[in-house]
């Protein structure tokens, strides 16, 4: 197993200029090793949307890597997510869904019938083009430089523990998050514009 927050510090070490979508614990954990919050949306009002704001990013982004940071607990409410990327199929998204070991998202509480779903044979089943499980820090931090220059969708799933402190949530509102990407976005957007004409 590992440990949640250096999961998130492994993935941010690979980010890139990715945009990053995340929501519930993954959210928290996330907020503390960003190092590009003006690139991260934060789902803190609607955690089971994390697939379906992904691939909208991503299919409005086709130039730039998109990573959903998910857990199981909040994929379970909304499984039809998968069979909509998969149908939609984005290049450029990649999908963690980080299993809680300890159920400390739902507060240590275990979800009815969670541990009998079998998360990547659902990716496999709903068209994601490649699969990849970790369990262990090492093998993680190696294995997303191939993750990250795959051709997407590609699921991740990461066996995860928590300690029994968690981070806070963002102080930050989810609207804040997604205007400040939206400006970062236009930035980048507009310095692309300039730079073509300087060539």
């Amino acid at each position: 197993m590992i440990p949640a927050i250096e999961a998130s510090r492994a993935i941010s070490f690979h980010r890139k200029d990715a945009i990053v979508v995340s929501t519930s614990s993954a959210c928290r954990d996330w907020n503390m090793v960003s190092e590009r919050r003006n690139l991260d949306v934060d789902l803190t009002d609607c955690m089971d949307r994390a697939p379906a704001v992904g691939l909208g990013l991503a299919l409005a982004q086709p130039e730039r890597k998109v990573l959903v940071l998910d857990c199981d607990a909040t994929l379970r409410t909304d499984l039809g997510g998968l069979a909509t990327v998969g149908e939609t199929n984005p290049h450029n998204m990649v999908h963690f869904v980080f299993d809680d070991a300890n159920h400390l998202s739902t507060d240590g509480l275990p979800i009815r019938g969670l541990d009998n779903l079998n998360l990547m044979s659902l990716a496999e089943g709903a068209g994601y083009s490649k699969r990849y499980e970790f369990d262990n820090l090492e093998e993680l931090f190696i294995g997303l430089e191939e993750v990250m220059v795959q051709e997407g969708p590609v699921f991740v799933l990461v066996k995860v523990f928590r300690d029994a402190d968690e981070p806070p949530f963002p102080e930050r509102s989810m609207a804040e998050s997604w205007g400040l990407v939206r400006q970062t976005l236009i930035s980048d957007s507009r310095g692309d514009v300039a730079s073509s004409y300087l060539r």
